[in-house]
Order: C-alpha cells, then structure tokens, then sequence
C-alpha cells in the first residue's frame, strides 16, 4: 500500500490558525493516533487529508499524486468525518447512496458488499432499518462500515469511537487492528481518550493549537526510577530477571516501566542494597495534554 505525506500544511479560518506548518507521514499498516484537546486542529487536519478542505499553503500526496489535484486518488480512501445520512433512506440505501456517490456502480458488488460489511460491525440486522431510529452509537457504526466500503488502501476516522459501547469499541478496534495487519491498510484517526489512543496505535501524534508537538510512540504508563546506595553484582543479577529494567550503575539507578510490579522490585532490591529514594516518571504525552 502507499505512503501518504503531509509537508508544511497550514490553514486559517479568519485570522484564526487552525493548523501552521503541519507535516507527517502515515504508511501502509500503520495506525497513527491523532490526540489533543477541542481546537487542537484534528479535524481540520482529516478534512485536509481527505481533500473536503484546502489549506492555504502545504501539500498533501498520496504515492506521489497531488490529492487536490487529482482527485481520483481520493477514491482509495475510506473517509468517515462528521458522517452525514438521509434519515428518510434505510441504512443499505444510506450506503448504497453513498458508494455510488464515491465511483462505485457495479450494483452485483453494492448488493453483496453492505450486507458483509453490516454484518461486520454489528448491524447485520438493521440493514432494513431507517437511519432516523438509529442512536448515535450505531450512526458511529454506520460511519465505520461506510468507510470500510469506500477505502481500499488507508482509512481517515474522525473519533471513530465516541458514543460507542464497550462491545462497539472493541468491535471497531479489532478490525482497525486486522485491517492494518493483514490487508497493509494505512489508518489514521483522531480521538480524545489517550488510553485509547496508547492501546491501537504504532505511532501517536499530539497536536496543540494546530501545532504537532509529539510524534513518536504510544506511552501508556509511568516510569520509575529507584536510587540504591549500592548497585553490586548480585543486585544486578536480580534485577536482569525482570524484563524492562536498564540500570545506570555509576549514578546507582534502576529504571523500569510501570507495569512490572513495583512491589517485587523494591523487595527484590532491598535485600541487596539500601533504597534511598523513589522518583515517578509521568507519562509524557499525558503532561503535554494536560499542560
């Protein structure tokens, strides 16, 4: 699958910045997490990405071709942003209306096509139904199986979790998971819950005032680091039993992820040395978050 590439976007609204000088890559497989607070720019972001919107300066390609100007590479794309459905119309012929609106025609494909894909994210038995008695979880859900039956290389989600249950999200997940790993589907998506984010993703992007200001990977829990008075060879051949531990053994320091148990540790390495103090390191994302 293709590489898409975002160089040096920008776009106002008014002489509001919504996003400055923007840029990041997204490849085939990949699932990158679009993070940040209300107004951070994800959306405008997706919206650029998926060519609704055009910014005032930058570009966005796909395997080399100009999205804004080639507008058919838009049809590789499974797009669900602020999905819009006609309440009168069931949800097949939502979907219907939808997939021929973006190219597709082939009416054998169309009818075998929305009933797999309903049945995949869980309203197999609602394709009779109008959209109008739908919830706004299962509109999130109609969203999804739209974007599955358009896009056939990278997926473009817009919070693509909220007002989901717990067996909506982890229904939505596992295919986000499978569609990466075994079709080499690209996806990026924004969303508000880090958790989330940590959880799905290979790459996590923080925005802040349409300003990327992380781009790495997930960091889901604390660090620690443990000061001993004494780092010997026993102690250290302790520590080598349990995964994840580095040491630093002129400053004396064990450092290890929060998800080792810290109980064990510090009782491992009290039996060898003298604890002298325990420091937390806070998730990095987390405090840009919230700062």
């Amino acid at each position: 699958m293709g590489c898409l590439e975002i160089t040096e976007v920008s776009k106002t609204y008014g002489e509001k910045a919504a996003l400055t000088d923007f840029s990041m890559t997204v490849t085939g497989g990949e699932i990158v997490g679009l993070i940040g607070k209300n107004g951070a720019g994800k959306t405008t972001l997706l919206n650029c990405i998926s060519g609704n919107i055009h910014p005032i300066q930058g570009t966005v390609l796909y395997d080399g071709c100009n999205i804004l100007k080639q507008g058919a590479v838009r049809g590789k794309f499974g797009i669900s942003i602020e999905a819009c459905f006609v309440d009168y119309l069931n949800t097949y012929e939502n979907l219907a209306l939808l997939m021929k609106a973006g190219g597709i025609h082939d009416k054998t494909y169309i009818q075998k096509a929305i009933p797999e894909v309903l049945q995949l994210v869980g309203l197999g038995d609602q394709i009779k139904k109008h959209v109008s008695s739908f919830s706004y979880g299962m509109k999130q859900r109609l969203g999804f199986a739209q974007a599955l039956l358009s896009g056939t290389e990278m997926l473009i989600l817009d919070e693509p979790f909220a007002g989901l249950d717990v067996e909506g999200r982890a229904l939505v997940k596992d295919h986000i998971r499978r569609l990466a790993k075994e079709n080499n589907i690209g996806v990026i998506f924004s969303d508000h819950n880090l958790d989330e984010v940590n959880e799905l993703c290979h790459r996590v992007v923080c925005m802040k005032e349409g300003i990327k200001v992380y781009d790495g990977i997930p960091e889901n829990e604390t660090k620690y680091e443990v000061y001993v008075d004494e780092l010997g060879e026993d102690l250290i051949l302790k520590m080598r039993k349990f995964c994840g531990i580095t040491m630093d053994l002129d400053r004396r320091v064990l450092y290890f992820p929060g998800k080792l148990e810290l109980h064990e540790i510090l009782k491992t390495a009290g039996a060898y040395s003298t604890i002298l103090k325990i420091r937390s390191i806070e998730n990095e994302l987390e405090q840009i978050l919230l700062n």
